[in-house]
């Protein structure tokens, strides 16, 4: 889908639309636009409705979308954001209509499922990249029946409720007009065989959950809530058909110094009465360690100071890096000892000499 499109305009909605309204406008414009409809039916029409309702829908992309557009939903996701993910149109049909059809399913080789993965980091990790080893368990073919789901050395027999064709067709009435039912078999599941001697391993399931490591290379710069994919990793495809793809899920812990706003890493420091007065180099902590940071004399609390180019890196980028904001806080003494009380004697008593109204000195 073009970056420049809006989702809001797409479904016909004001940008402060509930989520009731995102879903009854959905609902509208899929009647309009699904294939199914004879008269206004449009599949890609339909599927730039889905995908801007798969954003609008989730808060917290339509939170990014409505901050940095499509752009920051690229940077935050990936590329797969933008795609269909885990559902296909009959499943959105199914979801808001309450309806039985289905579009045509293959009887061939079938895709295998995705899988989704959620990984927790350390914020470091996060910005400086890390290797973690992950453990799936995905359905992998039998190795006993070879994903047969029969009993070495048994034969497969036609399925007699389809004849071998695997589908069942019927033709039924909905609100598109008259519509053709294709569905797989129930009886043989859409493979047109039946197994009379089941594999004894798998149950004559052809499939078996399998315990597999993954070695997942986390970039730099992820944020929290990014999904990685890693094409081909997912569940075993049926009847020779390509496996699924593994989707890790990112999840940030927070840090006890740094917050992240985008590319930019948040911090605040304290600092005494003579350094905001005085000003000078301090050190302040960075994802780097230690850098140093001059402070200009007469700094206020509450002022915001840049040390750029030490923020997070940007993802498939590290070369861009944003910056690293340190909140300044000027920290008051609870204690003082008898030299410091006397300093301070002497330059409230200088204060108080000049009249400084600002602090309420006459």
């Amino acid at each position: 889908m073009a970056q420049t499109k809006d989702y809001y305009e797409i479904l016909g909605i004001q940008k402060d639309a509930t989520e009731e309204e995102i879903k009854k406008a959905f609902r509208q414009q899929a009647r309009k636009y699904h294939p199914d409809n004879k008269e206004t039916g449009n599949e890609e029409t339909f599927k730039e409705i889905n995908q801007a309702y798969e954003i609008l829908s989730d808060p917290q992309k339509r939170s990014i979308y409505d901050q940095y557009g499509t752009a920051g939903l690229k940077s935050a996701f990936g590329e797969s954001v933008f795609d269909f993910g885990f559902r296909d149109l009959s499943e959105i049909f199914s979801e808001f209509f309450g309806a039985t059809h289905r579009s045509h399913r293959s009887t061939g080789p079938e895709r295998g499922r995705d899988i989704r993965y959620d990984l927790e980091i350390e914020f470091l990790e996060a910005i400086n990249g890390c290797s973690k080893q992950i453990t799936i368990t995905p359905l992998e073919d039998c190795e006993t029946c070879k994903g047969t789901g029969a009993k070495p050395g048994s034969k497969l027999k036609n399925c007699r409720s389809c004849n071998g064709l695997g589908e069942i067709r019927m033709v039924s009435d909905s609100f598109f007009g008259q519509v053709t039912q294709i569905s797989a078999c129930p009886s043989c599941s859409g493979s047109g065989k039946i197994v009379e001697q089941p594999c004894t391993d798998c149950n004559g399931k052809a499939q078996r959950r399998v315990k597999r490591n993954v070695d997942v290379k986390v970039p730099c710069g992820v944020d929290d809530g990014a999904r990685l994919r890693w094409g081909g990793k997912g569940e075993a495809g049926k009847k020779g058909g390509p496996p699924g793809d593994l989707y890790v899920v990112i999840n940030v812990k927070e840090h006890d110094l740094f917050k992240r706003e985008g590319l930019n890493i948040i911090i605040e420091q304290k600092i005494s009465f003579s350094h905001a007065a005085l000003g000078g180099n301090i050190k302040v902590p960075t994802t780097e360690g230690e850098k140093p940071l001059a402070l200009p004399s007469g700094v206020q609390s509450g002022s915001v100071l840049k040390m750029p180019g030490l923020g997070a890196p940007k993802l498939n980028n590290a070369a861009r890096r944003g910056d690293q904001l340190v909140y300044i806080t000027i920290e008051t003494p609870s204690k003082l000892t008898a030299e410091e009380r006397k300093i301070f004697e002497q330059l409230a008593k200088i204060q108080q000499e000049k009249g400084d109204k600002k602090f309420g000195i006459f």
